[in-house]
């Protein structure tokens, strides 16, 4: 199976081909390592790596762990990419450094914001619902076009769009899923400012490579890092 190491430049090398591959992708490609469940000695391994960006699921296992130490004596992002709950805003705002699955009550609650002194956090991801999940959060893609169109205020603080997909989506479904957020994805950069709508989070350890090949410039690998989950992880 391969170190930690080993992986992570598999990932890179089959990531970085795809990209140079695509056409019209703005920025620079950007993996995140998922570390949710993941003990902080097999982070720091990832990290040492090479690996320049985390994202955790959970608040508190973030807390827990202490992710946010590494900050101190390494070049690294922390990314929030779960669920938000609106309790946990504000110490969610202070810790992390991008928020990748902020909706529309996180987004306007933060424009409403006067001070944000105490605020780390300074990128914000739109969740997209591509597949219409009910059981998912996020926007689905007509919603916010709607909200586009309506010109909400609050979309001025989005820095880009994180897809979410059905994990039973087939291969075919998923070219389909992305091309249509990479649409989006251009959309708003048009609307809202290329040169601050800049990022487009989609793709995972099964299928970076198709979602690069579709405009994505940020992907999010676990497994294809660490190895499958054990029970015995955090």
């Amino acid at each position: 199976m391969g170190s930690i190491a080993e992986r992570l430049a598999e990932v890179r090398e089959r990531a970085c081909l795809s990209y140079r591959r695509a056409v019209g992708q703005p920025g620079e490609l950007h993996i995140v390592c998922v570390t949710k469940t993941q003990p902080l000695p097999r982070i720091l391994e990832a990290i040492d790596a090479g690996v320049t960006e985390i994202g955790e699921n959970y608040l508190q296992e973030a807390i827990r762990k202490d992710v946010f130490a590494l900050r101190e004596s390494r070049e690294v992002t922390v990314r929030y990419i779960g669920r938000l709950q609106s309790n946990k805003y504000n110490t969610i705002l202070r810790v992390f450094d991008a928020v990748d699955s902020a909706g529309p009550e996180f987004l306007e609650r933060l424009h409403g914001t006067q001070d944000r002194g105490a605020q780390r956090a300074r990128t914000f991801l739109l969740e997209v619902n591509a597949g219409e999940e009910s059981q998912k959060g996020g926007l689905t893609m007509p919603q916010i076009r709607e909200f586009a169109a309506a010109d909400a205020p609050w979309l001025h603080e989005v820095s880009g769009l994180m897809a979410v997909v059905p994990l039973q989506a087939t291969m075919q479904m998923r070219a389909a899923i992305y091309q249509s957020v990479s649409i989006l994805f251009h959309e708003l950069a048009s609307d809202l400012g290329s040169s601050h709508v800049t990022l487009l989070s989609m793709g995972t350890s099964d299928d970076f490579e198709l979602a690069i090949e579709h405009g994505s410039n940020m992907i999010r690998v676990g497994t294809g890092i660490f190895g499958p989950r054990s029970p015995s992880q955090v």
